[in-house]
């Protein structure tokens, strides 16, 4: 039986890249803050932020490098992972991380937007699913097709 493991995040980056060397190759990790709105049934808007950290290895690492920055709005495939870990007051914490695969720069030309680095079909498509996308929940939730 086969598996799947994918995510796909379209958010800003809440942090600048760090990026080191392991074992000869280029390691780039941020976080990514997605943003969540919805309408409250006082009618009332809401917005819920997560975050995720995201490592990306190599070519597409070197890319990160030099083009993003906090604030940064990217489009990222990748695998999802959690693990755990001890905070500062001893107390387990868990994280969700994203190994990236394919990273779209969604940011206006002079943010250095738009550039496609891995596996993607074109920044224009990843950009008309960005407009398509309604991130308002202004759909009533008796509209619902389900």
């Amino acid at each position: 039986m086969a598996s799947l493991n994918k995510v796909i995040l379209i958010g800003n980056l809440g942090n600048d890249p760090e990026v080191r060397e392991f074992d000869g190759r280029k390691v780039a990790n941020f976080s990514v803050a997605t943003n969540e709105r919805y309408t409250r049934r006082d009618g009332s808007i809401a917005e819920r932020t997560q975050w995720f950290r995201v490592s990306f290895w190599g070519k597409t690492a070197e890319t990160v490098e030099r083009y993003l920055k906090k604030g940064s709005q990217v489009y990222v495939e990748g695998r999802l992972s959690t693990s755990e870990y001890t905070d500062q007051n001893g107390e387990k914490r868990f994280s969700l991380e994203v190994s990236g695969q394919t990273m779209t720069m969604l940011g206006r030309a002079e943010e250095g937007g738009m550039y496609t680095g891995g596996n993607t079909s074109g920044a224009s498509e990843v950009q008309e699913q960005v407009e398509a996308y309604n991130p308002t929940g202004s759909q009533a939730e008796d509209d619902l097709p389900f």
